[in-house]
């Protein structure tokens, strides 16, 4: 199946151009970057009194020699903006290697599998950035208490669009259309929650793809910050879309998530194209 371009002028195809921008999100190009992710977790205790904690990392997804790629890997280098002594990190780098040593040993044991079809291939269109899928899990004595997942192509699918206005953001024309729940939907456990949100897309006219997307209860002040946040940035070279804000709000917004009741915002940044090879144990900090 190819897609053609939605047409935008004198009116928006929105039906052609959700199915477009779908496609233009489902590239796999973060697993050859390396990027830093500040993580805010912020809770409301019985009083109202605000608790705050924060979590700096490194994250890369490291090719292993065989060519295939691993699981991102996180290494935390500050807590509450206080630095990891340095011989903790090198620890951390030490220990996320022999991860990924661990990882390659078992992809060498496995039977390849078959190479997955690209959205290029299905569609014809060339992916130009990466949504991704956030999730957070609740816990209590090792028992799961429920979770929430955020991911934007939930909403495309999901929802009833209307175009509102054309603005121009940082110098590029962008769609702004308001979405509410499409009756008859169906979600997992994690993302139930969409069903009482509305909000905002933004979709970049050029490069047909969500760049902004926000949501809270429908019944909700103007004022009240979003329940749900997702921000996407262009890197200029090579020209492609990253994540670049999350926010999954449970603190404001208590009964809406199952089981999350604190805010959590993710700000992603420093994207650094990134290509490193498993050799023994060695993992090394990426070049800027």
């Amino acid at each position: 199946m190819s897609l053609s371009p939605a047409a935008i002028d004198p009116t928006v195809d929105i039906p052609a151009m959700v199915k477009e921008a779908i496609c233009k999100g489902a590239g796999d190009m973060l697993s050859d970057y390396t990027w830093v992710v500040d993580s805010v977790r912020r809770e409301k205790d019985g009083k109202g009194k605000v608790k705050e904690e924060r979590i700096s990392y490194e994250v890369f997804f490291p090719t292993l020699k065989s060519g295939a790629r691993t699981r991102g890997v996180l290494v935390v280098t500050s807590r509450n903006q206080v630095p990891v002594p340095v011989e903790e990190l090198e620890k951390e780098r030490l220990n996320a290697a022999e991860r990924i040593e661990k990882e390659e040993t078992k992809n060498a044991r496995e039977t390849p599998s078959a190479p997955e079809v690209s959205a290029t291939r299905l569609t014809g269109m060339m992916p130009l950035g990466q949504y991704t899928r956030s999730g957070i899990t609740h816990s209590s004595f090792g028992v799961s208490r429920g979770g929430v997942s955020l991911a934007i192509p939930t909403f495309l699918r999901n929802s009833e669009l209307s175009l509102t206005r054309r603005e121009t953001i940082d110098g590029r024309e962008t769609l702004i259309l308001t979405f509410t729940p499409r009756p008859g939907s169906q979600f997992t456990e994690n993302e139930k929650y969409v069903a009482q949100l509305t909000g905002e897309i933004w979709i970049d006219v050029q490069d047909r793809i969500v760049t902004r997307l926000s949501g809270r209860p429908a019944i909700t002040p103007a004022e009240q910050p979003p329940a749900v946040y997702v921000e996407m940035m262009r890197l200029p070279q090579p020209g492609i879309w990253v994540p670049h804000v999350t926010r999954i709000n449970g603190a404001d917004y208590p009964k809406l998530f199952d089981g999350i009741r604190f805010d959590s915002i993710s700000t992603q940044s420093n994207y650094i194209r990134f290509s490193a090879e498993v050799e023994g144990v060695k993992v090394g900090t990426p070049n800027q």
